[in-house]
This record gives C-alpha cells, sequence and structure tokens, in this order.
C-alpha cells in the first residue's frame, strides 16, 4: 500500500570546528520540504520523494528504507549517493559527483526514528569522512505526516 505523505527535511551543518553547542562551533541549517509516498514491505517503511528544483539537488529521487535500528538513503538524479546509518556504527558508502565515485565513511552518533504509517520523525547525528579526515558534521531531521487531502473522517 501507498500512503501520500508530507515530508519536512531540516539539515544542520557544523560550519566551524568544534560540538554542537560549543562557542565558536556555528551551524548552517537548511529546510526544506516535499511530498512523497510511504510504502509498507513487511517490517520495512521506505519513504519515497523529489527534491524540489530549487534545492540545488533538483530531481533527485530520494528513497528512505527504515528497518529496524537501520537507515539507508540512496538518493539517484543528480547526486548519487547511497548512505547507511546506524547508531554508534560507521559504514562506507559511495558518492557518485558525477566525474567520478567517491567512497565516504558515514559514522552516526545517534539515531531516533519513531515513523509509523500514522507518521513521525527521524533524527540522525552523523559525520562524514574522506579518506580519514572529518569533512562534515550534520544532524538530519525528516518529519512525516500523512497529506490531509487523503485523509477521510
Amino acid at each position: 500500500m501507498k500512503i501520500p505523505v508530507n515530508i519536512n527535511i531540516t539539515t544542520e551543518r557544523l560550519t566551524e570546528n568544534g560540538p554542537y553547542g560549543v562557542d565558536g562551533a556555528e551551524t548552517e541549517r537548511i529546510e526544506s520540504s516535499a511530498s512523497g509516498i510511504m510504502k509498507k514491505t513487511g517490517n520495512m517503511l521506505q519513504l519515497q520523494y523529489i527534491e524540489a528544483e530549487d534545492s540545488g539537488f533538483g530531481g533527485t529521487r530520494t528513497t528512505v528504507s527504515l528497518c529496524g535500528d537501520m537507515v539507508a538513503v540512496n538518493r539517484t538524479g543528480q547526486l548519487n549517493t547511497h548512505m547507511i546509518f546506524e547508531a554508534g556504527k560507521s559504514h562506507d558508502c559511495v558518492y557518485d559527483t558525477g566525474y567520478f565515485p567517491m567512497q565516504l565513511r558515514v559514522s552516526t552518533k545517534s539515531l531516533d526514528c519513531d515513523i509509523t504509517e500514522l507518521g513521525g520523525k527521524l533524527n540522525i547525528d552523523y559525520t562524514v569522512e574522506i579518506v580519514g579526515n572529518v569533512a562534515e558534521q550534520s544532524k538530519l531531521t525528516l518529519s512525516v505526516a500523512p497529506d490531509s487531502s487523503v485523509m477521510t473522517s
């Protein structure tokens, strides 16, 4: 079954050295929203949406697979990545720049997910490393709600 959903995405990227909340550490906050679908297959939920044209990655199809304590994010289009998030673990992933693929290591500090067919929220705090060096420290939040246009009483 496919459920139409509205998805709000917030990304906070650390722009200065130092952990979040420490003096001198600044974050860049990006917020966007998308309409998409949610599918349930067995014990896995999948969210699919296409990023807005003004996002810089317009037309990129994103699939977020939620399975227990693991989240996989696949993006195809202008941007091609496959990233796996699992609290307290690191996973090697591929980022295709369009010119050549790069191997990244995604280390997930924390992952909290309460998304069900009724909606919910996903919070991920993670770092991305390239050749052993931290390239990015980010927090990602996805808020999901069924599209009100399909709700009936």
